[in-house]
């Protein structure tokens, strides 16, 4: 038997030492009890206790997923990098400034306004409008090629559903009484109607429909114009839909009847001039309208657009002569023709042929076709314009065709010389070259709500000076 023996001394011994002492307690070969065949005497021990071997140290984890998730880190912080120069560079090219004779060649019928009966269209003057062409010119380039248009093209029109149909009317249950308004391919009518849905008994109402003369395009203006009335709830400054007949020509449009007419032809007619559309309203229009009239208007047509912009619908042509006036004097905006429902995409690229009012137009719209909510705020700032100057013509003296020239320049509508700067901002807020540093309908509701206490200190009437807004080439009709 082997046995390792540990010897503790109480002084420092040598080596050699241990080995005699042990040599010496053995000559008769045993130590103690323990018979010794041989000893041999090792490295002496240190005094401080042995380690006692541990169990392997837990693995790291952060040793390990800590250079991961940094690598992971670096590539995606690099990805977002390149997507935002990426964008960035989109940007710059939609916004380089683009030759004005080169516009007005690629998206301007021949920068001619349109030509013909000197009525209004759409209840409006025709030369309000213009032509505009085809603006798929970069679409049709990409065709064929791997690249990605920019916007998702939206159906121009949306086709009559057949869920729809409870707002359909008999023919023989609508009676036309007289024409009130006239444009040069619509109208609008006078009259009455039973059985209309959730009503009973006869009911006054207005009547839109087209004439014999109309293009195809003004029939799918008035059918896209039915479906957007009919996804609206009833609002108190948005026209009121209250049926249709559209199973058999000519399609009727049936509306809620307003007694004051159009507000452009009631505020024009409050100063001596000529309706440009509604030629007998019920209720003619005061000598002269106060400036709590005017605040009143304007941020009821601002609450109207701010219904209307909630349902994610750009109307696309809103102007004085699109709003009508109710009882009570209430703005009730109208004229959807032109609109669209945009619940995807919430804008518009137009891509096909069509008049449009470029004094009532964004910016953005005129060079590159393109529509939002905020597009309808910039023409919402014209609609100021005509409100506050009492029927004024906007760029007076200014032909349609030079109207992007102009704006590319930076020119702005100065202020009429009655308002006070504070309303001028808002207006000026609502041109704001790019869409999204314009304020929202609901903002601008709020505003002129607010401000409308302090009308007389905002809009001094001893100062106006009709003359000023008067151009007498837009008032002949």
């Amino acid at each position: 038997m082997l046995a390792d023996l540990e010897l503790t001394f109480n002084e420092s011994v040598s080596q050699s030492d241990v080995g005699a002492l042990l040599q010496e307690a053995t000559e008769d070969g045993k130590l103690g009890e323990l018979e010794v065949g041989d000893i041999t005497v090792g490295r002496p021990i240190d005094d401080s206790p042995t380690a006692v071997p541990s169990e392997p140290e837990a693995l790291n984890k952060d040793v390990i997923y800590g250079p991961v998730i940094g690598v992971l880190a670096v590539l995606l912080v690099s990805f977002v990098i390149y997507l935002v120069i990426k964008h960035q560079r989109g940007q710059r090219h939609d916004r380089q400034k683009p030759n004005p004779e080169e516009i007005s060649g690629s998206h301007f019928n021949a920068g001619n306004e349109i030509e013909g009966d000197n009525d209004n269209v759409n209840a409006s003057n025709p030369r309000h409008y213009m032509e505009l062409r085809n603006v798929t010119q970069s679409q049709e380039r990409l065709e064929g090629s791997s690249e990605t248009p920019l916007y998702l093209e939206i159906n121009e029109y949306a086709p009559l559903h057949p869920a729809t149909r409870s707002w359909e009317d008999s023919r023989e249950n609508v009676i036309i009484e007289k024409v009130i308004g006239q444009g040069a391919f619509g109208q609008v009518a006078q009259g009455r109607a039973s059985q209309l849905r959730g009503r009973e008994g006869t009911t006054s109402v207005a009547i839109k429909m087209l004439k014999d003369n109309a293009p195809e395009s003004d029939k799918k203006d008035l059918l896209s114009e039915l479906e957007v009335m009919k996804t609206l709830k009833p609002h108190p400054h948005v026209i009121k839909l209250l049926g249709c007949v559209t199973e058999s020509e000519p399609i009727l449009v049936i509306i809620e009847y307003v007694p004051y007419g159009d507000l452009l032809g009631y505020l024009r007619k409050s100063r001596g001039m000529n309706d440009t559309y509604y030629k007998d309203p019920d209720v003619k229009p005061q000598t002269s309208l106060t400036s709590l009239q005017l605040m009143k208007f304007s941020w009821q047509v601002a609450d109207g657009m701010s219904y209307l912009s909630s349902r994610n619908i750009i109307h696309r042509d809103l102007a004085a002569r699109n709003v009508l006036v109710g009882e009570g004097e209430t703005c009730k905006v109208t004229d959807f023709g032109m609109a669209r429902d945009v619940q995807q995409e919430k804008i518009y690229e137009k891509k096909t042929k069509g008049r449009i009012p470029v004094k009532w137009t964004a910016y953005e719209a005129l060079v590159y076709g393109r529509y939002t909510t905020k597009s309808d705020v910039w023409s919402f700032g014209v609609v100021l314009y005509e409100i506050f100057t009492i029927g004024g013509s906007p760029y007076p003296r200014t032909k349609g065709q030079n109207m992007v020239e102009l704006l590319l320049q930076g020119y702005r509508m100065p202020k009429p010389n009655h308002l006070d700067d504070a309303l001028y901002q808002i207006m000026l807020s609502c041109w704001q070259e790019d869409p999204d540093n314009r304020p929202t309908f609901e903002n601008l509701r709020s505003e002129l709500k607010r401000m409308e206490n302090q009308h007389k200190r905002l809009i001094n009437m001893e100062d106006y000076d009709k003359k000023l807004y008067e151009n007498v080439e837009d008032l002949m009709f």
